[in-house]
């Protein structure tokens, strides 16, 4: 059975993480205070938490570690894989969820880091290309940040919050090149502030972190079940990406293929 090792964010490394990003900002001299929000506009947002489940009558079951229990829940129709679920620390409780269309291709992702039942990331793609990824940063089982990529590039090019937990966005965030805006809603109206809005080079942004947040592996199967090219990963920093390590592989056995989990939540507590 081929098996790979997922990298997984942990939620205290992306904590840190936009920690660092937004003490870059405000440190650099790279960034300049302007007037008027860059275009920002302040639309409706659902923070609903939406899970698709994942469920038939033709169900492959795989236990990976032979505890007898199931690690992945294969749900089959017509023959062709309709949707998958994961425990991959193995506690028992899912963690992963992974949809496919009638072609095999991936449509939609999501996780629970926090192990509350509650996924925590939704992310979105079109034609297998990552299209919108939704976030609970706050750990109140609601979204509270919305990203934006541009499917073509694969490029982080908008992301909104609710740095709150109030169901309005108050901050804008607009890559354009290697720039970075960022604008703030301080007096809670539900649109940018003219005057609190920063720029400045989005390599910058993070701080220097790292490209991935430290992270813990976890072996898991694929079940020889057919696998998503690989695909950017959203992180908290502007210009991060996730990546799958695979592990060494057993004598006798395949070469392990790729899987990738979403990246961790955006950090947990309010933005500036």
């Amino acid at each position: 059975m081929d098996r790979t090792h997922v990298l997984l964010p942990r939620p205290s490394a992306a904590v840190a993480l936009l920690g660092a990003l937004l003490l870059a900002g405000c440190g650099s001299s790279d960034l300049s205070v302007s007037t008027g929000g860059g275009g920002a506009q302040a639309p409706v947002r659902s923070t609903a938490i939406q899970h698709e489940p994942c469920e038939g009558s033709n169900v492959d079951a795989v236990d990976v570690n032979g505890d007898g229990k199931a690690d992945i829940r294969r749900v089959l129709a017509g023959g062709k894989e309709m949707c998958r679920v994961t425990d991959l620390n193995r506690n028992g409780k899912p963690d992963l969820f992974q949809y496919f269309d009638a072609s095999g291709t991936l449509r939609r992702r999501e996780a629970d880091y926090d192990e509350s039942g509650v996924v925590d990331a939704i992310e979105y793609f079109e034609g297998g290309k990552l299209a919108r990824v939704e976030y609970d940063t706050l750990a109140h089982h609601k979204i509270d940040t919305w990203d934006f990529y541009d499917t073509a590039s694969g490029k982080l090019v908008r992301r909104e919050r609710d740095t709150r937990g109030s169901g309005k966005v108050d901050q804008w965030w607009t890559w354009e090149g290697e720039k970075v805006t960022v604008a703030f809603d301080r007096n809670g109206d539900g649109q940018p502030d003219p005057s609190d809005t920063i720029g400045g080079d989005a390599s910058r942004a993070d701080g220097g972190a790292p490209t991935s947040p430290a992270a813990s592996n976890v072996a898991v199967a694929d079940a020889g079940a057919p696998s998503a090219a690989p695909l950017p990963v959203p992180a908290p920093a502007p210009a991060a990406a996730g990546s799958a390590t695979p592990a060494k592989a057993d004598p006798g056995k395949a070469a392990p293929k790729a899987t990738d989990k979403p990246a961790a939540p955006a950090p947990k507590g309010k933005g500036k």
